[in-house]
């Protein structure tokens, strides 16, 4: 059942969701040796695309995840720049917790009793033995201190239930960041998740949402935001 799944998603994410996204980008976000961050990598598949799309940009890809990020390694790609890191709110070690479908891997707790969660374990299955790893959390203010990144142009978030936490450890950096493409979750799977508290911090910081793509069969969004404190000129 988990394959079949997998074979479903794969194919409605490459063959429509996804290629709506890109198609929209194509058509409205022009970057020029852009600094494009991929917050929660996976496999390395949206950031090879970006590759494709903006062929002259560094894209900074984070990937706690050493499957993952080993994955992401096999690439080599010149353009992609990986870190077996995970974004938040405060610069710690942490565990994280490996789930059966390494998609939905997440720092949040899950909601045990979310009917959404338990659809899920029914169609994918529950893994017999759980396992973590110790992995590193970096605040995106930190790292790009370190680093010496002025700005951001184009930021992507997807972090099964931990985008407010991300939003929070960028503080500064996001004021000059000039789009983001951030995962909203339509579900109750993750504890303590709040789809207003990312609108608010996206607000107070002058973002403005351009388009949002809703995942067929899905509860979840990938939603499009524009920095509009950001002179217009300065994207061309």
């Amino acid at each position: 059942m988990k394959n079949l799944f997998l074979l479903f998603y794969n194919f409605i994410d490459d063959y429509f969701h996804s290629k709506k996204i890109f198609e929209y980008l194509k058509k409205n976000v022009f970057l020029k040796k852009g600094i494009i961050f991929d917050i929660g990598a996976h496999n390395g598949k949206i950031a090879k695309n970006f590759s494709l799309l903006y062929n002259d940009s560094k894209i900074y890809c984070f990937e706690p995840n050493k499957k993952m990020f080993n994955k992401i390694k096999d690439l080599k790609n010149k353009n992609l720049i990986i870190k077996n890191l995970a974004a938040g709110d405060k610069n710690k070690k942490i565990l994280l917790n490996i789930n059966i479908l390494d998609l939905t891997t997440s720092l949040k707790k899950l909601n045990k009793n979310s009917l959404y969660l338990k659809l899920k374990k029914l169609i994918i299955g529950q893994s017999k033995k759980d396992y973590s790893q110790k992995i590193k959390v970096v605040m995106l203010d930190t790292f790009c201190k370190k680093a010496k990144i002025k700005q951001i142009d184009l930021m992507k978030i997807d972090c099964e239930g931990y985008e407010y936490q991300v939003l929070c450890g960028a503080s500064k950096i996001i004021k000059k960041t000039k789009y983001i493409i951030i995962e909203i979750q339509k579900n109750d799977m993750y504890q303590n998740y709040s789809e207003k508290k990312i609108e608010s911090f996206l607000e107070k910081n002058h973002f403005k949402m351009i388009r949002n793509f809703s995942f067929p069969f899905m509860f979840f969004q990938d939603r499009i935001y524009k920095n509009m404190k950001i002179n217009s000129e300065y994207y061309q």
